[in-house]
């Protein structure tokens, strides 16, 4: 018995270091071309277009420069750079990534400042959730969210949300599509609970 827990002790190990070995040299250029490349063709089929100027490798992950991605929302960032996590993945047993953006603007019906900011992503078949949601542009987010991929709609959330005053009449007729709730001058929330519709 003590001699199979340390055969699969080691195989274990070994398969770490390999992977561990195997992140250390990923060409993450090429593997940032080819997932903007996925993304786009995924992302074309839902009516959603993704474009990006330029894709750079950096440090565990890559960079995308000239980021946009329209729809009903358009959204602009100077840079957005993605770290996957692979022990995180690994104890998750779903792809998780680190994300951080520079230089984000968000278009809906008005152009918005959504700054810098950052999250953490965790994508499994069910649900993509995005937590330690942070910008801190004019139109800012904190919190966390999850979207079920298959119907594209936010499943959980509790994210605050602070828009400029400009746009507080639009905040109002998205109450009819979002899950929002108004408290104070400028200051939503956006909150759902797991089970609600």
């Amino acid at each position: 018995m003590k001699r199979t827990f340390l055969f699969i002790l080691r195989t274990f190990l070994l398969l770490v270091g390999f992977c561990a070995a195997l992140w250390i040299f990923l060409p993450w250029r090429e593997v940032g071309t080819a997932a903007v490349s996925l993304g786009s063709s995924v992302l074309e089929g839902k009516g959603i277009r993704l474009a990006c100027s330029d894709v750079e490798g950096v440090e565990g992950g890559f960079t995308m420069n000239g980021l946009s991605v329209g729809g009903f929302v358009n959204l602009s960032f100077s840079s957005v750079t993605l770290r996957p996590q692979l022990l995180a993945s690994l104890m998750s047993l779903a792809p998780v990534c680190e994300v951080a953006f520079q230089g984000g603007t968000m278009t809906m019906g008005q152009k918005m400042d959504l700054g810098g900011g950052s999250f953490l992503l965790t994508a499994s078949p069910n649900e993509v959730l995005l937590e330690g949601l942070h910008s801190d542009g004019d139109f800012s987010l904190d919190g966390f969210l999850t979207i079920d991929p298959a119907r594209m709609k936010i499943g959980r959330a509790e994210t605050a949300v602070r828009v400029p005053s400009s746009f507080e009449e639009n905040m109002n007729t998205l109450k009819s599509f979002l899950p929002l709730v108004k408290e104070g001058n400028g200051n939503w929330f956006l909150r759902r609970q797991e089970g609600a519709n």
